[in-house]
């Protein structure tokens, strides 16, 4: 038998809760809940991949991502893992994370396979990454007890969720993050909520009053392609298409239109093959690079963490999310507060 065929697909649900309540501009969550897959090939070697349950996705449920697992498992068993991205993600054409938790499965289990890591297939440029740390959109109590809390631990970059509250409320969260962290770099992160003027107008008020301010992550809905080119062009510092940013397509759309925009790559929703030609394009474009994640457990984060630190390409870390969880498995890197270190 072909030792890269698939022989074995297993589906289960991760319930995790956070450390605290995670509130964004689309809604607040106190727990994660995942559809896990784990693979094997008659080889023997065994992946794992994870599809985070989001508000971003909120039709996605944990449910539907585990169903959509369960129909890759029996669509490709028996056939060669090798080269299925884009026959996952045709398959399951609706539930773009479900098809990346089973890419990196595969990818997992055919590396092993072939005696090597995902981290040296990217690369293997570097063996750490520096993330920053995310604050949820609550009040500027919450986020100076968060920022002191980030300090401590050793963070000199904090992500602040904006475009809730209103403009006073974003300003006070950002001022109360700037201070009590130490003048730490920030980046914003509106979730499409803040609109092209608004984010202007926060940005400069960021800059004026000496806030350390250095991008500006979907400042407008994902669908306003205009929107987000027009703050690009406009803001001091870089503006990042996260949810506008879905497919390769759409990063050839921004690397048409003639303004820099940094791309935040998240595997999850674009997959790992997906991503690396997206972040390929914005190299060649001269674009800033992000890499992002939605709520996985560090053992989900292992594609991310592979495809960052094996190209090292990435100007941007925000692989955070296996901190905001009160446990879950443990991934192919050590954590030291914001160092992640290839174990």
């Amino acid at each position: 038998m072909n030792p890269f065929s698939l022989v074995e697909s297993r589906v289960s649900l991760l319930r995790l809760p956070l450390k605290r309540p995670f509130t964004t501009a689309l809604g607040t969550k106190t727990q994660t809940v995942n559809a896990v897959v784990q693979v094997r090939l008659a080889s023997g070697a065994r992946g794992r991949g994870e599809a985070s349950s989001s508000v971003v996705w909120a039709a996605l449920t944990p449910s539907r991502l585990a169903a959509a697992l369960r129909t890759l498992g029996r669509r490709f068993h028996g056939r060669d893992a090798r080269g299925l991205s884009e026959e996952a993600f045709a398959a399951v054409r609706h539930a773009a994370p479900a098809a990346s938790a089973f890419e990196c499965a595969l990818a997992e289990a055919t590396a092993r396979a072939e005696g090597i890591s995902m981290w040296s297939r990217f690369g293997g440029a570097r063996i750490r990454l520096r993330t920053d740390l995310t604050l949820s959109a609550q009040g500027s109590r919450e986020a100076r007890e968060a920022a002191r809390a980030a300090r401590r631990e050793g963070f000199r970059t904090l992500k602040v969720k904006v475009g809730t509250g209103g403009p006073a409320a974003d300003f006070a969260r950002v001022t109360a993050a700037h201070r009590a962290g130490g003048a730490p770099r920030l980046l914003l992160d509106g979730n499409q909520k803040l609109g092209v003027t608004g984010a202007l107008r926060l940005v400069d008020r960021c800059l004026s009053r000496g806030i350390r301010a250095v991008l500006l992550e979907q400042p407008v809905p994902a669908d306003d392609f205009s929107g987000l080119i027009a703050c690009a062009r406009r803001c001091p510092i870089p503006v990042a298409a996260d949810e506008s940013l879905r497919s390769v397509e759409d990063a050839r759309r921004f690397a048409d239109a003639g303004v820099k925009v940094a791309f935040n790559v998240k595997v999850a929703k674009t997959g790992m093959e997906r991503s690396l030609l997206i972040a390929s394009l914005a190299k060649a474009a001269g674009f800033p690079l992000m890499i992002g994640c939605m709520q996985e457990s560090a053992a989900g984060l292992d594609a991310s963490f592979a495809l960052a630190a094996g190209t090292g390409w990435f100007r941007f870390v925000d692989l955070d999310s296996d901190h905001l969880l009160a446990g879950g498995p443990a991934g192919s890197f050590r954590r030291d507060g914001p160092l992640l270190r290839l174990s």
